[in-house]
């Protein structure tokens, strides 16, 4: 075992000078860290064959610090491990722990001063600068430490330069030029969530995004209050399979029950692991990354979306059109996405019998779109206040199936 000494600076509205905890907070002027050369720990490139040998790479530095601080004053933790990463991760997860206290304490000193009704909770921050090697007698002598990014992604792309099916480039304009908000808003969620450990965010954020891309999918299919019966619903709707329902309804159990699905455990693991640099990750969330439950929701929530018509009726011999019985047009709109007139029609009918007017609006449809009336799974006349056929829409579902 060696000891070492750790120094990061500190920045927070009350820093009370001296010992604290396993640390001490003192004053170092900017003269003094920089003549011992303070500089945020951060990863560096690989060097090698590994990286030279690909033509083209992503690599991945994680433990690139995004802010720089500036303070003058730092919280020195001294302790005894094995080697110089042993020694920051377990300065780290002290300071950590420091820093949420130091916050709260800092609220609560201000509600006794001015009153409970005063203070917001503002956290403290730091950022590991230096770290020493002590001899005998506590002189302190530079560490060459860093942390090394070894990783790469997906080298040698593209593997080809033509879709490997002749209806995808189709599909591609479909889907770009579709401009339903359910969709783009799930889908700009798991694309998020797929580069989160690109872009350095965390494993919690990657979590979360991820599920709340199917989230949102499952909540747009359902009235339902409990998330669990809108997802039954939604299983029908969509074609959720068994196995894609199990994994949504045990992410769902991990954030009911634990108040996330990042950390599904009563308590942090990683506290209890032996101290180490980079910090292991508490989150035990098995559908970030490759998981295909998400993306496979999406292109099945897509399916069902484009055959989904709402149909206003109107009444032409209400408005002059007389000739038009019979006909379809489109209702255009516009939306923050641009303009949407995919699935939204208007059909002109005089018909008032319920039955009829259904029967005859399916008919009149798949000859418009030229499908098989059986192709028609559902077709209802919507909810409404009024009782006049002409003042309401039917919802139309196609079966669109690949």
């Amino acid at each position: 075992m060696s000891k070492y000494r750790v120094y990061a600076l500190i920045h927070g509205e009350t820093l009370p000078e001296g010992k604290i905890f396993e640390c001490e907070i003192k004053k170092m002027d900017f003269r003094e860290q920089e003549k011992r050369k303070f500089s945020p720990i951060q990863s560096v490139f690989a060097k090698g064959e590994m990286i030279d040998y690909h033509k083209t790479y992503v690599t991945s530095l994680r433990y690139v610090d995004p802010i720089k601080i500036k303070s003058e004053y730092v919280i020195i933790c001294d302790i005894e491990e094995d080697k110089p990463g042993d020694a920051l991760g377990g300065t780290i997860k002290t300071i950590d722990r420091i820093t949420r206290f130091l916050s709260l304490a800092c609220l609560e000193d201000v509600k006794r001063k001015f009153g409970r009704n005063r203070g917001s909770f503002e956290p403290y921050v730091y950022q590991v600068n230096k770290i020493y090697l002590l001899d005998e007698k506590s002189n302190e002598t530079d560490v060459a430490f860093k942390v090394e990014s070894g990783h790469i992604y997906l080298p040698n792309r593209p593997e080809q330069t033509e879709w490997r099916n002749s209806g995808t480039g189709v599909f591609l304009d479909e889907i770009y030029n579709f401009h339903d908000e359910i969709f783009e808003r799930a889908l700009k969620y798991l694309y998020r969530s797929s580069i989160g450990y690109l872009v350095l965010d965390s494993e919690e954020k990657i979590a979360l995004d991820h599920f709340k891309s199917i989230e949102i999918i499952i909540n747009s299919l359902s009235k339902k209050r409990e998330f669990k019966k809108r997802l039954a619903e939604a299983v029908i709707k969509i074609g959720i399979t068994p196995v894609e329902q199990k994994r949504i309804e045990d992410f769902w159990d991990d954030r009911s029950t634990y108040g996330d699905i990042a950390h599904p455990s009563l308590f942090d693991e990683v506290e209890r692991y032996p101290n180490q640099f980079p910090i292991p990750s508490n989150a035990r969330y098995p559908g970030a990354n490759f998981d295909s439950i998400a993306p496979s929701i999406l292109l099945k929530y897509y399916q069902y979306a484009k055959g989904l018509f709402l149909i206003d009726i109107y009444d032409p011999s209400e408005i002059g059109r007389a000739d038009q019985e019979g006909k379809f047009g489109k209702v255009y709109e516009i939306s923050i996405l641009g303009t949407t007139h995919h699935n939204h029609l208007f059909y002109y009918t005089r018909e008032k019998n319920k039955l009829k007017l259904l029967n005859g609006l399916k008919k009149a449809f798949a000859q418009e779109y030229k499908i098989p009336e059986t192709s028609i799974v559902e077709a209802s006349i919507l909810p409404n206040k009024t009782k006049l056929f002409s003042e309401r829409s039917v919802k139309l579902q196609i079966c669109t199936t690949i």
